[in-house]
């Protein structure tokens, strides 16, 4: 499977397999580089990962065997990936296993390298992709021509050209129909002909921005992409909007003065839609960080702080869980009601030190990562989850986690 094919459903889909007390390998590993650099550190991992599982409490003999026999197969695995660099010269692999099946995700980005054992797959990096890589729809547009794209992962596809009446004419070939000049009369006729050619030249334009209007609508209905960026001539962008179907319109979120000789290189092109999707996902950020301050109170529908999201997100109230991105962080889940809580008095004891659960006081066990945990909860229980990439200071400030609630 590749990253074009990753969605929230294949998250999903990756979430059914938790099964109780079963484990679960997941690894992440960049795919390119050194190839000896590479297996050093998947060996690293790996043996890391075995005293992860002969120091886990939780599990009997048979258990850890189980997750032994999984640990090897994902090592294989990873060893044959790393033999063959990604085509695109960069990228990495995620790899699960558990008593179901395998599954292998290569993504053309960069992940950082990491090895979770536990008892449900490791997704966050997963749901942080999606979040931070929604699919634009990208329109670069002149009165002549028009370039049409999507931009996805940090990669340029459907590359689609549009060209207008007059650019058709002029690239016509030689034998082909001719255009006469038309000779302006003298007097009041020469102010008609030119009323005439203004008006000819609107028409042409109108009809080339509903063409490239339609394309695009067509496209969009194949394979619905998050946002638009409308790029080109100053002139051009307020009309091409004004001639975008509703549900264009309303994605609309960069109008950019771009020149059209962009469309000929394409690295260029591609890392100046790569800044105008940063900027987008920044503002996104400040917006949905305004928001939850503005919903703080006894009468505002957002919480702040990991405790209290936490517990939110237990009883079913979270909407949009927000989440600095990148960064976990140890806890405890009880295994009977799957409540997640902090608990900084095991940190760094082995073994973990026996927890009741503060809601129906059994034991619980440590998890790697309550971050990870928590967007697994939150997916599970139909809110979305918002990785904070590039406001993660005023995240800081707001205590670390926040949510936009569905009720109090």
């Amino acid at each position: 499977m590749t990253g074009r094919t990753l969605n929230h459903d294949k998250i999903a889909t990756l979430l059914a397999v938790r099964g109780g007390e079963d484990p679960v390998i997941s690894l992440y590993v960049r795919a390119w580089g050194d190839v000896a650099e590479r297996r050093a550190t998947l060996k690293n991992l790996t043996r890391e990962a075995d005293e992860v599982i002969e120091a886990d409490t939780g599990w009997d003999s048979e258990r850890k065997k189980e997750a032994r026999g999984l640990l090897e197969q994902v090592r294989q695995r990873a060893e044959a990936l790393l033999s063959r660099p990604p085509a695109q010269g960069r990228g990495s692999h995620a790899l699960f296993a558990h008593s179901g099946g395998n599954e292998v995700i290569s993504l053309p980005i960069d992940l950082h390298d990491r090895l979770v054992v536990d008892r449900s797959p490791y997704v966050s990096p997963l749901s942080s992709v999606l979040d931070q890589y929604e699919r634009y729809g990208v329109i670069l547009c002149d009165e002549k021509r028009a370039i049409i794209f999507e931009s996805y992962l940090g990669e340029v596809e459907g590359w689609e050209e549009v060209v207008g009446e007059h650019e058709r004419h002029r690239r016509a070939p030689a034998g082909g129909p001719q255009r006469t000049a038309t000779r302006t009369r003298p007097g009041n006729y020469q102010g008609l002909e030119e009323l005439r050619r203004r008006g000819h030249a609107k028409y042409v334009l109108h009809q080339h921005l509903a063409e490239v209007a339609d394309r695009t609508f067509r496209r969009y209905r194949v394979r619905p992409f998050d946002r638009l960026i409308l790029a080109g001539n100053e002139q051009v962008i307020p009309q091409l909007e004004a001639h975008l179907h509703s549900y264009l319109r309303e994605r609309v979120v960069a109008r950019e003065p771009l020149s059209m000789n962009l469309a000929l290189n394409l690295n260029d092109l591609r890392e100046r839609v790569a800044v105008i999707e940063t900027r987008v996902e920044r503002e996104k950020e400040v917006e949905l960080l305004d928001t939850v301050r503005d919903q703080l109170g006894s009468s505002g529908l957002g919480t702040t702080g990991l405790d209290e999201t936490l517990r939110s997100l237990f009883f079913g109230k979270v909407s949009t869980l927000i989440v600095l991105d990148g960064e976990g962080t140890p806890g405890r889940e009880c295994p009977d009601c799957n409540f997640l809580f902090e608990w900084a008095n095991d940190v760094g004891k082995e073994p973990p030190t026996l927890v009741e659960c503060p809601i129906c006081k059994r034991s619980t066990r440590r998890v790697p990562d309550l971050i990870d945990c928590a967007v697994e909860l939150a997916i599970v229980s139909g809110a979305s989850v918002e990785h904070i990439a590039h406001e993660k200071d005023k995240l800081r400030e707001l205590g670390g986690a926040a949510a936009i609630l569905r009720f109090k």
